[in-house]
C-alpha cells in the first residue's frame, strides 16, 4: 500500500515542517507578548517608490528594489504560509503592496513595509485592527520588519514538532486499524 506513497520518513519530514510553519505563524505573528519588537519609530522621508498613473503601478525609486526583501524563509516565521504563497504566486500584487505601504505611510524602510504587508496578507482584520489602535494611541507602534526573538521561534518550532508528532500518531493509529488513538 505505501508502495505508491511517499515514504514514511519523507511524509514525517514534509507534515513537520508544514505544521513548524503553520504553528509558527500564530505565535510570532502580531507580537503577541512580545516586547522586544514594540518600537517607536520616526517615519522617515525620501526614496519612496512614485505611482505611474499611465500604468497604475508603483515604481520604486532607483535604490530599492524587490531584490532587497527578506527571504521566504523570514516570511514563514514571520506571518505563517499565506504571505508566502500570495509572494509565490502573485508577485507583481505582493510587490506592489509593499510599494504602496511604503508610500501612504511615508516610510522608506523596506523591511518594515514588507513586514506590515505580510501581516497584512496573514491576517487583514488584526492588521487593520492593530493600525487602527496605533492611531488612537491605545497600542504601542508594532515594528513588523524587526526579526523575532531567538526563544520565540525555538519555542514556536518545538510546539510545531510535538504537535506534529502527536497528529502522525493519531493518522499511523487509523490507518493501521488502531482504534486506540494514543
Amino acid at each position: 500500500m505505501l508502495s505508491y506513497m511517499m515514504s514514511p520518513v519523507k511524509l514525517i519530514f514534509v507534515v513537520t515542517v508544514a505544521t513548524v510553519c503553520f504553528c509558527t505563524s500564530p505565535a510570532l505573528s502580531f507580537g503577541l507578548n512580545n516586547n522586544n519588537n514594540k518600537s517607536k519609530t520616526k517615519k522617515k522621508t525620501g526614496s519612496l517608490p512614485v505611482l505611474d498613473k499611465a500604468a497604475n503601478k508603483y515604481i520604486p525609486p532607483s535604490n530599492l528594489s524587490s531584490a532587497q526583501f527578506y527571504s521566504p524563509v523570514s516570511t514563514i516565521i514571520k506571518a505563517g504560509p499565506v504571505p508566502v504563497l500570495t509572494r509565490f504566486f502573485q508577485s507583481e500584487t505582493y510587490e506592489q503592496a509593499v510599494w504602496k505601504y511604503m508610500v501612504e505611510s511615508k516610510d522608506t524602510d523596506v523591511k518594515s513595509a514588507q513586514g506590515n504587508m505580510d501581516a497584512f496578507f496573514a491576517s487583514k482584520e488584526s492588521w487593520v485592527e492593530q493600525k487602527m489602535f496605533e492611531k488612537q494611541g491605545k497600542r504601542e507602534v508594532y515594528d513588523y520588519g524587526q526579526e523575532p526573538s531567538l526563544d520565540r521561534v525555538i519555542l514556536a518550532s518545538i510546539w510545531g514538532v510535538l504537535s506534529t508528532s502527536l497528529i502522525l500518531r493519531v493518522l499511523w493509529q487509523l490507518a493501521n486499524g488502531n482504534r486506540n488513538l494514543f
